[in-house]
């Protein structure tokens, strides 16, 4: 259901958990130089910049993780 939909239905739209790029990097296990190249670069996670200031969605920095997650091949299996 979209956001107009849930204020029309008066259901409450789900607030997005914001964090700063220090805590995303944590999050990430990366650097804050790290989001800044690949915000820089258009890779990564979305990001959002309100007037200059950067935060991540949580939610979208855990899809990410999802997205970014590989499972072994069985020919890499069959050399361990």
């Amino acid at each position: 259901m979209s956001t107009r939909a849930n204020i029309i239905s008066g259901k409450q739209p789900s607030l997005p958990t914001l964090v700063n790029s220090q805590r995303a990097a944590e999050i990430l296990g990366r650097s804050p130089a790290t989001l800044k190249r690949w915000r820089y670069e258009g890779v990564g996670p979305e990001w959002i910049d309100m007037e200059g200031r950067i935060s991540y969605d949580v939610a979208i920095l855990l899809e990410f993780i999802r997205k970014n997650t590989r499972t072994p091949s069985v020919a890499a299996a069959r050399e361990s």
